[in-house]
């Protein structure tokens, strides 16, 4: 296992340095959609990185993995105000793979959060409103 180096630079933000990621999840938080209506891939997702038994956490609009098992990653991150949560800042994850190439995956843009609910899959007359 390879030991993440912290790097403190300037505006309180910490460098981690080619660290293995112990564990990675994935969480819908936007409104959910069905497939016909184009999908969940797309709609804002927590990721959690567990990093020395410590959570990383970031907002993208994109629900597949930012780094695989077996590949060492880089990243910037920063407390939030209540000193409870590391912020990782996204456009700076780096995946580095076993042949030492480095990967840059996933949406790093932003995107509105989706407003209206899904309708049920009925006529509007049959609705119990």
């Amino acid at each position: 296992m390879i030991a993440a180096r912290q790097i403190v630079g300037k505006d309180n933000r910490v460098r981690i340095e080619k660290a293995e990621v112990e564990n990675y999840g994935v969480y819908l938080k936007d409104k959910s959609r069905p497939p016909s209506r184009g999908g969940n891939k797309k709609a804002w997702h927590q990721h959690v990185l567990t990093i020395g038994g410590e959570n990383y956490s970031f907002l993208a609009a994109w629900s597949g993995k930012f780094v695989f098992k077996g590949e060492t990653v880089s990243f910037d991150w920063e407390w939030d105000s209540t000193q409870k949560y590391r912020n990782v800042d996204a456009v700076t994850v780096v995946a580095v793979g076993k042949d030492g190439k480095e990967k840059r995956r996933g949406e790093r843009g932003g995107k509105p959060w989706r407003t209206a609910d899904t309708r049920p899959p009925s006529r509007r007359s049959e609705w119990n409103d």
